[in-house]
């Protein structure tokens, strides 16, 4: 029975049974997706749930330099989440990303940690169990990404060599809406993950993380294609160039902060790469010299 019709048979049967006390109208407020444009509900489900380790540690090495933010004001958002963590929700109910290591004994009561076996290798007699139907939430497999790709845990020689050349990395480049779901995870990673026992700026995944703004629309909004907001960069090109389109929108760019997103930024963008060009055809107009120190040499020397 769809859940709206059982809501008022659900009603009509309490006020049978004498059992319902009182109605009164109120007014709620329903959020909507955007993209199937139905309610959004709350719905009670079992769910896994991950204790972050070296919280301690992963502030440390950003409140004492070993891993810088730029802007630096970034890392007072880093630290203030940190302080107030809470255990991290890593089940997702979608059918493709790595499956939940856990599997349970088939017809026991799944309530009872006896019955659950949790490993990458699952249980030696898996005709006995079934593996939990849930995935893992995305970045609980992106927060593994700076050594996971070298091979990590066994790495062959080859990785070896270059999970030792380039773990720790240098910089990270990356927006600050996803502080919290990435770099934070990543650092904490490399903290409980890799070379156990060494000093903790042996461990950090990065030492400096560069923060891009976002490019938002003039009216503040992230730009989505479910707002249909986002102006299509191939016609943009088309129309002033692709130099016009990354130096207009490198131009409007403050350090760290956000853009708000105005075509006219592209079309100064365009006129000034075209002066670049035209003083660059110029030049090479007047063919090579031996001699360019002055305007008065190139001048003589033609």
């Amino acid at each position: 029975m769809d859940r709206f019709k059982a809501r008022k048979v659900a009603t009509e049967k309490l006020r049978e049974l004498r059992l319902l006390d009182d109605e009164k109208p109120y007014e709620n407020k329903v959020g909507y997706s955007e993209r199937a444009d139905v309610p959004i509900e709350p719905r009670l489900s079992e769910q896994w749930f991950l204790r972050y380790p070296r919280i301690e540690e992963a502030k440390a090495a950003v409140r004492d330099k070993h891993i810088r933010f730029w802007p630096e004001h970034w890392s007072k958002v880093y630290l203030n989440w940190l302080d107030k963590i809470q255990d991290w929700c890593i089940s997702r109910q979608v059918w493709w990303g790595h499956r939940i290591p856990v599997w349970y004994k088939k017809g026991a009561d799944r309530n009872d940690a006896s019955n659950r076996h949790v490993s990458v290798d699952g249980p030696p007699d898996p005709e006995n169990w079934e593996q939990d139907e849930d995935s893992l939430d995305t970045w609980a497999s992106s927060w593994l990404w700076p050594f996971a790709t070298l091979g990590w845990p066994e790495p062959n020689e080859k990785q070896t060599e270059e999970l030792e050349f380039w773990y720790p990395t240098n910089d990270l480049v990356t927006g600050p809406d996803i502080i919290f779901f990435w770099v934070a995870r990543m650092i904490v990673a490399g903290l409980e993950f890799m070379n156990p026992g060494a000093a903790l700026e042996k461990r950090i995944p990065f030492r400096n993380v560069y923060f891009t703004g976002i490019i938002r629309d003039k009216q503040g909004r992230k730009m989505s294609k479910s707002l249909g907001n986002s102006p299509d960069p191939i016609d943009l090109i088309d129309k002033y160039g692709a130099d016009g389109l990354r130096f207009g929108t490198m131009n409007s760019a403050p350090q760290g902060n956000d853009i708000l997103f105005d075509e006219a930024n592209v079309e100064l963008g365009r006129n000034f790469c075209n002066k670049l060009w035209n003083a660059a055809r110029f030049r090479q107009m007047q063919g090579p010299t031996d001699e360019n120190g002055s305007i008065a040499d190139i001048i003589a020397s033609h």
